[in-house]
């Protein structure tokens, strides 16, 4: 069974309809329900002594965030009726400091959540979305370029293995974008032999797990020369032609990632093509 009840979130701070063009794509060809929240994104109240100034600025400010939804609301609707006739419309709204959260509670009830691949930097705010389902909902969240030009997924997919619960989570997560017979690259990139680590073959047990569910299975072990895990991992997607890297989600924290980088940070803003992350 496939992905049936696929969601997408679009906030007030989006400048185009382009996520939805290409959701409904996705849906199309998965023959999924589709469903879209618009979120409208207001600045979170302003803490002050009192005075006058700082009150009517933040009104100022409010109304000036409920007036620019409105318009963002027309504007998406129109385009969803012109392109997305069958598309569920929900609404709500929340503090721009409160994103994730507002992302949460409508992804539980999605099998899956799109997201757009954030900028650098990210002033739509597309990293709170995606860790609003990841870590909010505990729901995998399909990231996808801008400049993705849509196409069939699922038909050859690179399962990024560092032998992690979360890698395993990805993996299995993925599995109802599959069909029988997809070609299924498996990549390691300096994998450490031993036990608790990738055991005596690092690939060999996953790409076996996987071969019993009727997919054609690879493995490629590369090494990083020089390169960081996710330079690595986009080069071998690239070489394979997959359609899309499906990898666990911050395996380390989020601060750290933020801070230091680490291959789902990389991928989610350096990825040509879509990536599937689950935690």
């Amino acid at each position: 069974m496939g992905f049936r009840d696929v969601s997408v979130c679009i906030s007030s701070l989006e400048s185009d309809y382009g996520l939805i063009d290409q959701s409904v794509g996705i849906a199309d060809a998965w023959e999924a329900h589709l469903s879209c929240c618009a979120i409208g994104v207001h600045p979170a109240p302003l803490y002050s002594d009192g005075m006058d100034g700082a009150q009517a600025a933040f009104y100022t400010q409010l109304r000036a965030a409920q007036d620019g939804f409105q318009a963002f609301k027309e504007g998406l609707m129109a385009h969803c009726r012109q392109t997305a006739a069958g598309l569920e419309y929900r609404e709500t709204h929340t503090f721009n400091t409160a994103l994730a959260p507002a992302v949460a509670v409508f992804a539980r009830y999605s099998d899956l959540m799109i997201v757009r691949m954030p900028s650098k930097p990210d002033q739509n705010q597309h990293g709170e979305c995606i860790e609003g389902a990841l870590f909010g909902a505990g729901r995998p969240v399909l990231v996808l370029p801008e400049t993705w030009k849509g196409g069939a997924l699922g038909k050859r997919i690179l399962f990024a293995w560092d032998a992690s619960r979360e890698a395993s989570r990805a993996i299995h997560d993925a599995l109802p974008m599959l069909g029988p017979g997809a070609d299924i690259c498996v990549v390691t990139v300096d994998a450490e032999i031993g036990p608790g680590r990738h055991g005596a073959a690092p690939g060999l047990d996953i790409s076996t797990h996987l071969a019993r569910h009727a997919l054609q299975v690879t493995v490629q072990n590369a090494d990083s020369l020089g390169k960081s895990v996710g330079e690595r991992l986009i080069d071998a997607a690239q070489g394979f032609d997959a359609d899309i890297i499906v990898m666990g989600g911050y395996r380390h924290p989020k601060l750290v990632q933020r801070v230091l980088g680490g291959p789902s940070h990389f991928l989610i803003s350096a990825s040509p093509i879509p990536v599937f992350l689950s935690h």
